[in-house]
């Protein structure tokens, strides 16, 4: 995986380096993740992810949840829809606390929940340099999830900043990836983030849980994906494919969420893995 995508030019703006050479206080700095959502296969998909900072807080989100958080922020809907849990990478940290929340939402009742990320970010630098596009790099190595990390930050950058949990050197992370080619994560530009607010999920609510919570919400969720819309009285309807709607057929639609739940097996901290049966 990484052949094909590690020597990909990346895309930087011209004026990249000279912009965020002097530390922001409001940046926005744009990830492309290349990942492998399941183990039994080898295709692999892409997101776009925005590392939004502000003063001493970041938060970590694709395209669409910020889209769907300003949305809730300011009373405009209920969001937008959310991908299976294992896909949903969400993060927020509080540098100056040195805090991190890992938020995630449910697919069908869209309740919010979020995981403090306690685990210490442990680096060991090497002398290995290279080139990422016009940016000089260092090479950092570190553990997290059951995965080895493999780093490269640039010292001409000084924000101690990377994509999801990944902080702590001196420097900003330009690329990242695990030992086993399954997520790759690397930077494509920056951009001056214009607000005031992150507008994030710790703002429109949720409830703090542990990974063992966590896990078994996750296995009741597939035992009965519809629960919360039977015991709540509310009608499920479908598209019919012919500019309709249709009455949902629970039975169908939980084999194929099960199904999906069970394939998509390759969460990014694999000692977090639950294997549904």
């Amino acid at each position: 995986m990484y052949k094909k995508y590690t020597f990909k030019k990346v895309i930087l703006l011209l004026f990249f380096l000279a912009y965020i050479i002097v530390p922001s206080q409001s940046l926005t700095i744009m990830y492309e993740l290349v990942y492998r959502p399941s183990t039994l296969y080898k295709k692999t998909k892409s997101k776009i992810y925005y590392l939004d900072i502000l003063n001493q807080e970041s938060v970590f989100r694709d395209d669409t949840r910020k889209k769907s958080d300003s949305m809730i922020y300011y009373g405009n809907g209920y969001g937008m829809g959310y991908p299976n849990i294992n896909e949903q990478i969400y993060l927020k940290k509080n540098l100056k606390s040195n805090q991190f929340f890992r938020y995630f939402t449910s697919m069908i009742s869209r309740d919010k929940f979020y995981i403090p990320i306690t685990n210490v970010m442990n680096w060991t630098l090497t002398d290995d340099i290279r080139m990422i596009g016009n940016i000089k790099c260092q090479k950092a190595e570190t553990t997290y999830g059951d995965r080895y990390w493999t780093a490269w930050f640039s010292h001409e950058i000084q924000i101690s900043e990377g994509p999801y949990i990944f902080h702590g050197l001196p420097g900003l992370i330009i690329e990242i990836y695990d030992d086993k080619e399954d997520y790759l994560f690397r930077l494509i530009k920056t951009q001056k983030f214009d607000h005031k607010n992150l507008y994030t999920s710790e703002e429109n609510g949720g409830k703090e849980i542990n990974w063992e919570v966590f896990k078994k919400l996750m296995q009741d969720f597939y035992n009965d994906p519809y629960a919360y819309i039977k015991t709540s009285g509310y009608k499920a309807m479908t598209d019919d494919g012919n500019g309709g709607m249709k009455k949902l057929n629970f039975r169908e639609s939980t084999f194929e969420i099960q199904k999906s739940l069970r394939e998509k097996n390759n969460p990014i901290e694999l000692n977090q893995k639950i294997d549904f049966k």
